[in-house]
């Protein structure tokens, strides 16, 4: 249910999801890419601002985050894709009197306590695990952010098609039980092998006609067919949390919900250094997705400009 006030200016959130998308940033067709999923989502305002108005309407609630993309033989502690987005937003959410908890991937815990240490926020993270999560009350929300969902065959994959074995905890069984209990369920990915994609899985098929292969021979291609009650695209995964923090500082009128630019680096560079590596160049670096760690940062300060032009 959407509660906003019909005063209210869409353009800033409309200018968030094209930044998300990374127009004017990256490649020009890989940012069309992410704007037609947009799109195909159909929704009747900014998906940002979608997400972050359900998201201000439980404070005082419980939710949990998700992140996590491990690898053994490539990325044995995980990508520095969505554990930076996953904090970001937790202590966005935890300062608007949400109250979150991070699960991770065990490769990636003693990182993600690293990484909120440089952000300078208590949060509580824990390891992933399924036998207790599946036995406690479910949170009234749940984020999976840059967490590898499974395929129709139900194999997790690489985008370029790697299964993943040993690595990744599958958490697509929990979302779905979680969401049947009534737990309101968001997903935010960007390659379409993530957990929420569900929603989109014959548009990434159409757009995208390489997903439907992979190397493991399982015969179901890329995409994770997991559905999300709410999905966001983005360019890169961290970038669409980024927004919707960006969003509620909006909405809350309340400049201290944003990531800022600075932190931006910060956790990157300690990102590599804990050995959290860019998924695609599948080497630890000062950048993330393939792309410099200059271009995230400058993905940082747009938002942040337009939050604070909104605030004016």
């Amino acid at each position: 249910m959407i509660l906003l006030d019909s005063s209210l200016n869409l353009e800033p959130f409309r200018q968030i999801d094209q930044v998300i998308s990374g127009e004017g940033f990256i490649a020009p067709p890989s940012s069309a890419y992410i704007q037609r999923l947009q799109a195909a989502l159909s929704e009747p305002v900014p998906l940002t601002l979608l997400i972050a108005d359900r998201l201000r309407q439980l404070k005082g609630k419980h939710v949990s985050l998700f992140t996590g993309f491990v690898v053994p033989k490539l990325y044995p502690r995980g990508e520095n894709d969505g554990p930076l987005g996953t904090l970001a937003l937790a202590r966005t959410l935890k300062r608007c009197g949400l109250i979150p908890t991070i699960w991770v991937d065990p490769p990636l815990l003693e990182n993600a306590m690293w990484l909120a240490a440089e952000l300078g926020v208590e949060l509580d993270i824990h390891s992933i695990d399924l036998d207790l999560l599946g036995q406690v009350t479910p949170p009234a929300t749940a984020l999976a952010i840059e967490k590898p969902g499974r395929n129709a065959q139900g194999v997790m994959h690489t985008f370029d098609g790697i299964a993943i074995d040993g690595g990744s905890i599958p958490i697509d069984d929990l979302f779905m039980q979680w969401q049947t209990a009534g737990t309101l369920t968001i997903g935010i990915g960007d390659r379409g092998n993530e957990v929420g994609f569900g929603n989109l899985a014959k548009t990434v098929a159409q757009l995208l006609p390489v997903s439907a292969t992979c190397r493991c021979g399982c015969g179901g291609g890329v995409v994770s067919v997991t559905p999300s009650q709410l999905f966001l695209p983005a360019a890169v995964s961290n970038w669409g949390a980024y927004g919707i923090a960006a969003a509620l500082a909006i909405l809350e009128r309340d400049g201290r919900l944003l990531y800022l630019p600075d932190e931006e680096e910060r956790l990157l560079h300690v990102a590599a250094v804990r050995g959290c590596v860019d998924g695609v160049r599948r080497q630890s670096g000062f950048g993330v997705d393939g792309l410099g760690g200059r271009v995230s940062i400058a993905i940082v300060q747009e938002l942040r400009t337009i939050a604070q032009t909104a605030l004016q």
